[in-house]
């Protein structure tokens, strides 16, 4: 084999691996990519009693994808109403402090994680007694599925974890009273 042969097949099979390292790095991109990413159509709303001891505030929060979020504290008057879709409605004559945030990158990610690990699609809809301090109702739309959860009084474990995700990321003003369920 003459060297300039052997030349041209070094070249080759240097050519050849490092198409193979290319092709694995851009599978390893692609994949981990998606791992853990907020879905471009997220929307999480949640409404919860109000930190604020001794009235009947409750906190309506609206977070996007671009982790922008809105609160607002509304007297309820100790009513939560709802409309026919089972969303939780109120007046603006019952807002009594409102206000923005914007979530991290890391913040965003992190509450997608807590939703994701606690199958929050999977949740049955309702998880009401009469009896138990535990309060809120959770809506969210993402990778094109919309589900909503309307825990009160019951104790459940993977709502407390997605309430308290929550109230980690938002401002003072706007933090949430989970209290106690009731176990049964």
């Amino acid at each position: 084999m003459t060297r300039r042969a052997r030349i041209k097949v070094r070249f080759n099979r240097l050519a050849q691996a490092g198409l193979v390292l290319l092709c694995a790095i851009l599978v390893n991109a692609c994949s981990t990519s998606k791992i853990g990413s907020v879905p471009s159509d997220f929307h999480f709303v949640m409404d919860a009693w109000s930190a604020q001891r001794g009235t009947a505030n409750h906190v309506h929060i609206k977070i996007n994808a671009d982790g922008e979020g809105q609160y607002d504290v509304y007297d309820s008057g100790g009513t939560v109403q709802y409309d026919l879709s089972d969303v939780v409605i109120y007046s603006p004559d019952q807002v009594v402090q409102d206000g923005s945030f914007k979530l991290s990158n890391a913040e965003l990610e992190q509450l997608w994680d807590v939703i994701n690990e606690n199958k929050f699609f999977e949740l049955d809809e309702k998880y009401q007694m009469q009896i138990g301090h535990s309060s809120a109702f959770i809506l969210i739309e993402a990778d094109g599925r919309k589900h909503m959860v309307d825990n009160i009084g019951m104790e459940v474990p993977e709502m407390r974890a997605i309430v308290d995700a929550t109230n980690a990321v938002l401002p003072e003003g706007a933090a949430i009273e989970y209290g106690e369920g009731y176990i049964p």
